[in-house]
């Protein structure tokens, strides 16, 4: 075992490796030396720490101090399935959403689905109570069944790239009805409720082609206002068009008001990469263009970014960016979130695939956090704190947008039992991509916890009431299991061993 003997007072002081932590150390280098000829060669100052045994010192001795215990972790290149993340699964009427298709899509990897709200049969009436139940029981199936939902009500949905022209809407009045009949159910839900496109507008609801001139200035401005109202606060509404945002939101926020929720307008787009303005999507202006995704390359750092690829057969001379460097480069860019997985391949999922990084666009669409290291007392009191100092990393291209609390699990190692104890001091949504994180978090002990020797695992769970103690719906870190260190992830508790013990007294 290596050690660092340093000479303080009229004693010989040892630090030991699992000690150094423990200790504020300053050094300040006066000559080049051997590590043995210390004396005389540095200066060190050790907080926290008794004085030497010399009799003139009057300092009186300090508390000895707390003892801690650090993990590093290994990350992993594994491809899993995570909530809220990834290719989706779409299907058609949300209504008709079948627990099989559900079985069928988390077997195969999905853990969302995109569903649209079908309100063709109610363009000029109320939504029946039947359709609403149905919807209900709905939202009951992807819940039982593990996935979250990006939904979108329209009005309409043509068949074709180019067989929209004609496509009917309903009029403002009657969006604005729909959704406040809607908003109890989208509340209600909103656990199983990834993200909400905006929809109601247009062909597909894709806010282009009104039949009833909802996009005005005036009026997509009264549906957008409608939309946030009726969609629950803990949620993001992603509109199709960058000029609409950029008039509502000219100037964007910081990442406070995200975080909040007193900022929750995203961007969907349902032709990326399909050609320079991607089928209409930004300006054929090359200037405006280029201002417009400068724009949306910032508010991908705020909010959730997805949508799909697509055909560009309604596009003059289009040049699709269908390339490994093109994906790659605007997914890290835009921070992409979620694609559908179906649409378009054979322009560029199957490139993607037959050029090798398919695989790594898999893994870095969305967040992707690992653990790199830990550290904690190795005792503490009932009733007291606990602290644990955690930096993680998240090497996908974006952000968590949901809220989600992050737990530390104590497990009885003689039986298994576990306390999960909802820690204070981290929100992983600003777990940022690309960076490492330092945070503190902090629980108090239950005053009537056992004492004894605890493992000590840290969980990501859902925050929703009814999918919080579901593992499935719990993320799973990057890290490599280390049977030597006694880390691993168990899918039963939705959490990871940390390999480390705290014993509770």
């Amino acid at each position: 075992m290596s050690r660092l003997s340093l000479s303080f007072g009229s004693g010989m002081g040892v630090i030991l490796p699992e000690q150094q932590e423990i200790y504020r150390v300053t050094i300040v280098k006066v000559r080049r030396a051997p590590l043995s000829a210390l004396s005389g060669v540095f200066f060190v100052s050790l907080a926290a720490c008794g004085g030497g045994s010399g009799a003139a010192s009057t300092t009186p001795s300090a508390p000895a101090p707390v003892k801690s215990v650090r993990a590093d972790f290994s990350a992993t290149n594994a491809e899993f399935a995570n909530p809220e993340r990834g290719f989706y699964r779409a299907t058609s009427d949300l209504d008709k959403l079948s627990a099989s298709v559900v079985a069928d899509a988390y077997a195969s990897g999905f853990r969302l689905i995109y569903a649209r709200i079908n309100l063709e049969p109610f363009r000029d009436t109320d939504i029946s109570p039947e359709f609403l139940g149905r919807l209900e029981t709905a939202f009951e199936t992807a819940r039982k069944g593990g996935v979250k939902l990006i939904v979108r009500a329209t009005y309409n949905y043509p068949r074709g790239e180019t067989d929209y022209h004609n496509a009917q809407d309903a009029s403002l009045p009657r969006v604005r009805s729909h959704l406040g009949q809607l908003k109890p159910l989208l509340h209600e839900n909103a656990d199983v409720i990834s993200v909400v496109q905006a929809g109601f507008i247009g062909a597909w609801g894709e806010w282009h082609t009104s039949s009833n001139n909802l996009t005005s200035v005036e009026n997509r401005t009264a549906v957008k206002n409608a939309l946030l109202e009726a969609v629950p606060a803990t949620r993001f509404v992603q509109f199709r068009y960058p000029p609409y945002i950029m008039d509502w939101a000219p100037t964007l926020p910081d990442m406070t008001a995200a975080l909040n929720g007193s900022f929750r307008i995203g961007f969907h787009n349902d032709c990326f990469l399909a050609s320079q303005t991607d089928v209409g999507t930004y300006s054929e202006d090359a200037t405006i263009r280029a201002r417009e995704q400068a724009y949306n390359d910032r508010l991908g750092d705020l909010a959730p970014f997805g949508g799909e690829t697509c055909n560009p057969a309604d596009a003059v001379n289009p040049t699709p960016r269908t390339s490994c460097e093109a994906i790659l480069a605007e997914g890290a860019g835009y921070n992409l979130t979620y694609l559908n997985d179906s649409y378009y391949r054979p322009l560029f999922h199957n490139n993607w695939t037959t050029n090798g990084c398919m695989a790594e666009v898999r893994r870095r669409m969305g967040y992707r956090f690992g653990l790199v290291s830990t550290s904690h007392q190795v005792s503490a009191t009932r009733g007291e704190n606990f602290t644990l100092n955690l930096t993680v990393r998240n090497s996908g291209w974006a952000r968590l947008y949901n809220p989600r609390p992050v737990e530390i699990i104590l497990r009885d190692p003689s039986n298994g039992a576990v306390q999960r104890l909802v820690t204070t001091g981290a929100d992983p949504r600003g777990w940022l991509p690309g960076a490492d994180t330092v945070q503190t978090l902090s629980v108090r002990l239950p005053a009537d916890l056992g004492a004894k020797a605890y493992e000590v695992w840290l969980a990501l769970p859902d925050a929703g009431e009814r999918l919080k103690g579901d593992a499935r719906f719990a993320i799973r870190l990057a890290n490599a299991d280390d049977a030597g260190k006694g880390q691993k992830w168990d899918d039963t508790l939705g959490a990871f061993a940390l390999g480390t013990t705290v014993t509770v007294r």
